[in-house]
């Protein structure tokens, strides 16, 4: 399940995250811990997060228009 998202600025994940895939700037990234993902544009700024990786996989391909494999 998507959880609500307010477009919201980040550090880029450099300490916590581990980048799933990479397209033109967006990210999907993995959270160590609690092992949610996150999509976040070229900017760093985070457009959705949730707890499966199909959901964000779908998500990831609406803003980047390529399919996650």
């Amino acid at each position: 399940m998507l959880f609500p998202n307010i477009p919201t600025k980040t550090l880029g994940g450099n300490f916590v995250w581990n980048t799933i895939k990479t397209t033109n700037g967006w990210k999907i990234q993995q959270n160590m811990f609690t092992q949610h993902y996150r999509i976040l544009d070229p900017n760093n700024t985070r457009h959705g997060w949730c707890s499966e990786l199909d959901e964000i996989e779908e998500l990831f391909e609406t803003y980047t228009g390529e399919r996650f494999r």
